[in-house]
């Protein structure tokens, strides 16, 4: 009965080190935020990935404020983990917490947002959306629904981060390179929230009225802001065209009623599974390439029924 119980145990043991579970590596994920309509599905995403990778992931969620994760981006290092995944909030601010990770051999890479080039001695990988990218993309898009002509609000995410900088810095850039007869009127921050949205639109939409001949939105949840204030102002108008960023389901609705023109879709799982997935190859030792974009697609009333939404 012995001799059958130390068999049973040794084969135990090869079989979970056949799966990966005996040199298990843990992954210290620090998120954006947890409750978020993007980044929740990207959470997700690289957690189930995780779990067939046969990765633990210690996941903390930085709320949308910097100070506390350059605080979790120490707490990892501190934990002494395998690897770390970066949501960057700040192109800056988490540069000293990553000199550590790497004075402690610690992989580190990013996802979805940028830094500054200064951080990049630090990281072996970023991986997600070209957001500057996006922003000429969504410059030609409204530029198109304008005829190259007329005057436009940004709603802008939040000040500082690097999705926000990337971009307005990409639409402001492209409308010069192609001499477009666009003025932004002005470029208000709404940290990618839609009551906050709501609340500078109707402030946008009381300064310049009729000026405004078109909006571009960092991202759908803040265009849905906008479209909320431009029908309480205007009941009976219809909306000046609208591009937005990210390629939900309220925005597909939202151009094939008409309220918005384009969103720029990006997938939030493809963004979780693929950051994820280079850890993994970082971990065993691979080589990965130092930008690593996820596909971009612009959605308009012409594709809207052909595309998939994001989530």
């Amino acid at each position: 009965m012995i001799a059958k119980k130390s068999m049973f145990k040794i084969a135990a043991v090869a079989l979970l080190a056949s799966t990966g579970w005996a040199s298990a590596k843990t992954v210290c994920y620090v998120t954006a935020a947890d409750s978020h309509a993007y980044a929740t599905p990207a959470n997700k995403a690289l957690e189930a990935r995780a779990k067939e990778l046969g990765i633990e992931v210690l996941s903390l969620s930085q709320d949308f404020d910097v100070q506390k994760g350059t605080e979790q981006l120490n707490t990892c290092v501190a934990r002494k983990v395998d690897g770390i995944v970066l949501w960057p909030l700040d192109p800056q601010a988490y540069i000293p917490g990553l000199a550590r990770a790497q004075q402690a051999n610690i992989p580190a890479i990013l996802i979805n947002s940028p830094m500054s080039d200064d951080a990049k001695p630090f990281i072996k990988s970023f991986s997600g959306p070209d957001v500057y990218e996006e922003g000429k993309m969504a410059a030609d898009s409204l530029s198109k629904a304008l005829g190259g002509k007329g005057a436009v609000v940004i709603i802008a995410g939040q000040a500082g981060n690097g999705t926000t900088i990337g971009r307005v810095n990409g639409f402001t850039d492209r409308l010069k390179e192609a001499n477009a007869e666009i003025k932004v009127l002005d470029t208000v921050n709404a940290d990618f929230d839609q009551q906050k949205a709501l609340v500078v639109s109707r402030d946008l939409i009381t300064r310049f009225g009729d000026q405004i001949t078109g909006v571009y939105a960092n991202d759908d949840t803040m265009a849905r802001g906008f479209i909320d204030a431009w029908k309480e102002a205007n009941p009976s108008k219809p909306t000046p065209p609208i591009v937005g960023i990210n390629g939900q389901k309220d925005a597909f609705e939202s151009i094939k009623s008409g309220e918005m023109y384009s969103t720029i879709v990006q997938s939030p799982v493809e963004d979780g599974r693929l950051a994820i997935n280079t850890m993994a190859e970082i971990m065993d030792g691979k080589e990965v390439k130092d930008r690593l974009p996820i596909p971009l697609t612009v959605v308009t009333k012409d594709n809207v029924g052909s595309v998939e939404p994001a989530f």
